[in-house]
């Protein structure tokens, strides 16, 4: 019975690893798209025929973008450190079931 329950724990705690690997390669797909994003913002407020408008307009998306950066970082970082714990948690249930 109790060998079991640790094996349903197991299985929770394995699909939390997968959900967490999900998470994380979905915050690093999201922060490869907004790094060629900010290459292109220094690629356009590079040329010398930029307008004062323009200029505005990109420095208020980059400000925003790099927000949203960190956000996607604290994501990974985050997932990052519950992937360790579930998977303590998995090698604590092995461990206890053999």
């Amino acid at each position: 019975m109790a060998v079991a329950k640790y094996e349903q724990q197991t299985t929770i705690a394995n699909e939390q690893i997968a959900d967490s690997k999900t998470k994380i390669a979905g915050a690093q797909e999201v922060q490869r798209i907004i790094a060629v994003r900010m290459k292109e913002i220094a690629t356009l407020m590079a040329r010398p025929t930029i307008t004062a408008a323009e200029k505005a307009k990109l420095t208020k998306e980059e400000e925003d973008i790099k927000g949203k950066l960190e956000a996607q970082q604290n994501v990974v970082d985050t997932e990052t450190k519950n992937l360790v714990g579930h998977e303590t948690n998995v090698a604590t249930l092995a461990s206890t079931i053999k």
